[in-house]
């Protein structure tokens, strides 16, 4: 497991990126990496395809 940054710091934009899909898979208890690779695949699609997707969405409805 590669250590995280305690502050922000020293923080990069992909362990920003990777926060959310850390912390669930830290509030699970999952120690596995490989386990936590799909888990963090799986929050990490969930999260940021909504996110763009909301983005786009207003983005179109301010355009048009």
């Amino acid at each position: 497991m590669t250590p995280r940054p305690r502050s922000m710091e020293g923080l990069t934009l992909l362990h920003f990126l990777m926060l959310p899909a850390n912390a669930v898979c830290d509030a699970l208890g999952v120690v596995d990496e490989h386990e936590r690779g799909m888990i963090r695949m799986l929050v990490n699609m969930l999260l940021w395809t909504t996110l763009g997707a909301v983005v786009f969405m207003v983005a179109w409805v301010l355009v048009v």
